[in-house]
């Protein structure tokens, strides 16, 4: 079976909006010339011509005349088709781009690629190297532009530069003569009216990105209609059977559920007559009445074994073998007709909806990738249904779900990932193996075969003598068994979403080869390739039973064929737990070499890839005895995936390579230094891609991923660098993430990755980094003091007060002013001047007399209860106060010895840095705990904490926290560099800061007295984000969000007009003043504390040009 292709875009989307299109004038002028190429295609006269002898013609015919593109040389100054686009791949350039185009201006949208009618398009022709859809991803790669037309003349197809190359819209010419509708459908979409507009964006992207959101939307509901059904199934087998344990009733519904999803997807694919399970339901024999789940359990024996009577041919596979379990169950027809209501969905190939006349009706179309999906929450579901076995209601709220599907480690990995993930892991190996074995070949070559085989890829048949062309076909051959040898394991393999991905890949390559073989010797290599590639390419291993049953599941769904045996998988995906392999450890234990001896004779897995379970290292407590026995990389705070690293690489053979996505923690972390050893020692890092905290890849898991792509050593010299790509969150583009790896990667010293923290920086930044922290001396030096930690109440509701409260309890006792203070909350502090929010804290120290504070005693008995500390002894369940300590239940939580250093100058900091925000603080304000402090009113240190630079080097120096704001350490902030500055630089830049704490007071002040007044004057009571920052809009843009925030209830007066115009003269406009003074001042200050470091110009542009997110200005 080939690989299944799929359309772009959503069919029933499409028909609607070409329902609404009319047809330009110019379309009926064309439809000659458009039958002339018909009719050439049809006749095989086309065929006889070479692509540069027609191609031009075709350009001026179809994209020209029919689609209403114009060259050069049309009217107007503009134009929308460029011939022979110089954009070079492989020494080609593309044949044409659509854009709009001037003689000074180029904005290119397509790039067109025309090859002759006999090229196959997806997969190398005549002698290239690349097939021409590979051609043309690369053009548009280089042009750059995000959409893509390939055309053989015979057919013309649409892709899309972040989708797979299995994913497009085609036209057939001969079918575009002859069918009206589907002629309106490809001047829709590709008619350069709404692909090139003059105005306004391409009408593509829109439509692909509606397309996407339905398909979301679609498997969504499908999703919750399965789930459902399952749960509607499980709960009545397990009244209509009582006496079977729950698990087993749960085991039975899942497979039972799978059989059906198996033959709803084989009667809408002929591979089963049409409505088979419609028919089992119906069925009723009035002379012999008898349950329908009878006939149901005739319809899975006849898949089985086969049933010529009713035209089902034999699938067996195991799915539908002889299960003595489930055959014995007491099904109810309620239960059959839940069966019946699954199978009415739409389950044929999305290209044959897509491509299916108006006659048809068009339904949402269940297609592999959204049962993909489905198949993967399933997994996660399964677990929660089976831990809730024992509890009296089975249901948990969504809120529960996602909980428990993060506590156990089981996420659904988007497309782009795995597809990246296999490319770079089989990818690499076949490279490898495709040169040695090509070099092999040449050595062994004589004469003129030598020279055919210096790129086996590139040749011309016409012109090869018999010697090359022998040589090329016992290579091909050659190359062909070395694919048979390939192994491909995931060791937590799921529902099989990798050995999806492998097994595309994997097809792929072997369809080169025979193609390449059918020109060279006039006929393929005959062989079951779905059999060979599912038997022997591909192994899987997860410890839960369902995933394995899913995971053979969507492999059979994947290869299912008329008439033919499904492949039996039970040797190659297996139940067990891949990490523990004794039995008296784990009744799962998974010994590798006994149960794949064929893959460990060959010296184990060529490639492992994979996305290892977020499993915690507090569920592994059981096994951790034997995990430090066994692997080198343990660590008692461990996770499990780091187990999974260094079995993956244990399972290769050298030369064998490893592709994981992983949360990137244990790079830095204390707990991966014994895997970073690992690493060091055994293995070869090929690439790192890290992503930070990019919630693009895994929206429901708070994770930092990251890939990498190790290499199992061989007796060759170990690579000097790898490759390393740092995207964070808010550039990551996951429809280009090969381009945006390819374009933004640098290679890094591979002694950068050894056993301490992990550097993934180029060589050029790791040498700035090292001279800024050389340069510098440890900040608890330099100031004197190290930084200290804001106050911890236990219970701030009772502490922490607003200036009303406060108001009141020093009225009652005047003396209660000693002991409440101004406090700063980390959301006060900003830069250079923290803005008070009129809060206080009672500070009750250790061992205060609270009877000389009445009114404060008054005020904290209220909270009596949640303010008691839980005694030692206490066993009594969940305590209602604070946590156990020797403090008393009015006391502050934390001693807080130091508590005298509040009252000082200090500078001022976040606990959860998204902006370096560093202020000054002579008033003596106390702060929570979500603030830290340096008891010093150094200006110069201050303008370094804010500094371009200190953020620069922050981001690559602190921990990386939830949404990638930052986490200042106090042991990493005592070690921060500061350079020592000269005394001229100092006078500088204490002069302009300051000048920049004044200018932040003043706006401040301005900040809160319009708001004020627009709360007062306006009724403005929330202030919207553009409001809080209004320096930032002129006049117009100010009256607009008044307006915006009134709402059309309340519109302004002509004199309301006039006093907010004149309230931003008076008060904004100065302000907006000081915001380009302040502007000025920090790039000033930011040039001295670069040359306080010794930065040089090329130095400085280096800081600058791998900038990360937030720089301060």
């Amino acid at each position: 079976m080939a690989v299944e292709t799929k359309p772009l875009f959503n069919p029933e989307l499409v028909r609607q909006q070409v329902h609404h299109f009319m047809l330009p004038d110019s379309v009926e002028a064309a439809r000659p010339r458009l039958q002339h190429w018909a009719d050439l295609i049809a006749s095989g006269k086309a065929d006889t011509f070479k692509e540069t002898a027609l191609l031009p013609e075709f350009l001026t015919d179809i994209f020209g005349q029919l689609l209403g593109y114009t060259g050069p040389a049309g009217p107007g100054d503009s134009f929308t088709l460029l011939r022979e686009t110089h954009v070079e791949v492989d020494r080609q350039f593309a044949d044409a781009a659509l854009g709009r185009f001037t003689s000074e201006s180029k904005k290119f949208i397509v790039a067109v690629e025309g090859k002759g009618t006999r090229d196959p398009l997806e997969r190398p022709f005549a002698g290239r190297r690349m097939s021409a859809v590979d051609q043309a991803y690369r053009y548009a790669i280089n042009l750059p532009c995000d959409w893509i037309i390939v055309t053989s003349m015979r057919e013309t197809r649409l892709y899309h530069k972040g989708s797979n190359q299995q994913t497009y819209e085609r036209f057939e010419t001969t079918r575009l003569a002859s069918d009206a509708a589907l002629l309106k459908r490809f001047v829709f979409l590709l008619g350069a009216a709404r692909v090139v507009p003059g105005t306004g964006a391409c009408h593509l992207d829109a439509l692909l990105r509606s397309s996407e959101s339905a398909g979301r939307e679609l498997t969504n509901q499908f999703y919750a209609l399965y789930a459902d059904i399952r749960q509607q199934v499980f709960v009545q087998l397990r009244s209509a059977n009582a006496t079977v344990p729950p698990e087993e009733i749960l085991r039975c519904t899942q497979k039972l559920l799978d059989r059906i999803l198996f033959c709803s997807f084989c009667e809408d694919r002929v591979l089963l007559p049409p409505n088979t399970v419609r028919c089992a339901f119906e069925h009723n024999d009035p002379y012999h009445p008898r349950p329908i789940w009878e006939n149901f359990r005739g319809l899975f024996r006849s898949v089985d074994v086969g049933n010529a009577g009713l035209k089902i041919p034999a699938y067996n596979g195991g799915l539908f073998a002889h299960d003595a379990g489930l055959d014995t169950l007491a099904v109810p027809d309620e239960v059959c007709a839940l069966f019946r209501d699954l199978a009415e969905y739409d389950y044929r190939p999305a290209r044959e909806m897509a491509e299916a006349d108006d006659t048809q009706e068009i339904r949402p179309v269940i297609d592999v990738d959204i049962l993909g999906h489905i198949f993967e929450q399933s997994i996660t579901d399964l677990e929660r249904l089976r831990q809730d076995l024992t509890s009296a209601d089975s249901a948990v709220d969504e809120k529960q779900a996602k909980t428990r599907r993060k506590k156990e480690g089981a996420f659904y990995t988007p497309a782009f990932i795995t597809r990246y993930n296999v490319e770079q892991a089989l990818g690499g190996v076949v490279k490898f193996r495709f040169e040695a074995l090509r070099q092999k070949h040449a050595d062994e070559a004589v004469a003129t075969a030598r020279k055919a085989l210096a790129d086996p890829n590139a040749y011309d048949l016409a012109a090869l003598n018999e010697p090359q062309r022998k040589a090329l076909i016992r290579f091909w051959e050659a190359w062909q068994e070395v694919l048979k040898t390939l192994r491909i394991l995931d060791p937590a393999c799921g529902s099989g979403a990798y050995l999806i991905e492998a097994f595309d890949q994997l097809h792929a390559l072997y369809e080169i080869s025979n193609a390449r073989l059918e020109e060279l010797r006039g006929h393929r290599t005959l062989f079951d390739l779905d059999r060979q590639i599912l038997q022997h390419n591909l192994y899987g291993v997860d410890l839960n039973a369902e995933a394995i049953q899913i995971c053979q599941l969507s492999l059979w769904i994947k290869t299912a064929a008329h008439g033919k045996l499904l492949t039996a998988l039970d040797h190659s995906i297996r139940e067990g737990n891949s990490i523990i392999s004794d039995p008296a450890v784990h009744p799962k234990a998974f010994d590798w070499q006994i149960v794949f001896p064929e893959v460990f004779a060959q010296g184990g897995f060529d490639v492992v890839v994979g996305n290892p379970p977020y499993v915690r290292q507090e569920l592994l407590t059981p096994f951790k005895p034997w995990l430090e026995a066994n692997y080198a990389s343990y660590h008692g705070m461990a996770d499990l995936y780091v187990y999974f690293y260094e079995l993956g690489l244990r399972v290769l053979k050298p030369g064998g390579l490893m592709s994981y996505i992983v949360t990137n923690k244990w790079m830095k972390a204390g707990y991966g230094e014994p895997l970073r050893r690992f690493f060091r020692d055994q293995a070869w890092v090929r690439s790192v891609v890290d992503f930070g905290h990019a919630k693009q890849i895994f929206e429901e898991a708070d994770v930092f991923p990251c890939i990498i792509v190790a290499e199992k050593p061989t007796s060759e010299d170990k690579p000097k660098t790898a490759r390393l790509c740092t995207i964070p969150r808010e550039q990551l583009r996951i429809d280009d993430l090969s381009v945006q790896i390819e374009k933004e990667g640098a290679e890094m010293d591979v002694e950068q990755l050894g056993v301490e923290s992990w550097q993934l920086e180029p060589q050029a930044v790791s040498g700035l980094i090292q001279k800024i922290r050389s340069t510098g001396k440890p900040l608890k030096s330099f100031a004197g003091m190290k930084p200290l930690r804001g106050i911890v109440t236990g219970c701030n509701e009772a502490f922490l007060i607003d200036s009303k409260t406060r108001n009141d309890i020093v009225k009652d006792d005047p003396k209660s002013n000693e002991i409440i203070h101004p406090y700063l909350r980390g959301q006060d502090v900003n830069r250079w001047q923290s803005e008070w929010a009129e809060t206080w804290i009672i500070f009750t120290r250790r061992g205060i007399d609270i009877d000389a504070y009445p009114a404060v005693k008054t005020h904290l008995s209220k909270f009596r209860e949640q303010l008691e500390p839980k005694p030692n002894d206490w066993t009594g369940g969940e305590w209602p106060g604070r946590k156990s300590g020797t403090y008393k239940w009015f006391e502050i939580q934390d001693s807080i010895d130091y508590w005298r250093e509040f009252e000082k100058p200090k500078i001022s900091y976040q606990e959860i840095q998204f902006h370096p925000c560093y202020a000054l603080d002579t008033k003596g304000f106390y702060g929570n705990n979500k603030t830290f402090f340096i008891t010093c009113d150094d200006l110069y240190l201050l303008a370094v904490l804010n500094s371009p630079l200190m953020w620069w080097h922050n981001w690559r120096y602190l921990p990386h926290m939830k949404d990638e704001a930052l986490s200042p350490l106090g042991f990493l902030m005592e070690a921060l560099p500061i350079a020592e500055p000269t005394a001229a630089i100092r006078a500088a830049v204490e002069t302009a800061v300051r000048r920049l704490i004044d200018i932040t007071a003043s706006q401040q002040q301005i900040q809160r007295t319009v708001l004020d007044w627009l709360r007062m004057e306006y009724a403005i009571e929330k202030p919207s984000q553009k409001l809080q920052a209004l320096t930032d809009l002129d006049s117009d843009a100010f009256i607009t969000e008044v307006k915006k925030l009134r709402g059309k209830s309340q519109p302004l007066t002509a004199a309301s007009l006039a006093a907010l115009r004149a309230e931003h003269t008076h008060s904004i406009d100065p302000a907006r003043t000081l915001a380009a003074e302040t502007l000025h001042l920090e790039r000033t200050l930011s040039d001295l504390i670069n040359q306080a470091y010794g930065l040089t110009p090329e130095e400085v542009q280096l800081l600058w040009a791998t900038a990360p997110p937030r720089m301060p200005f």
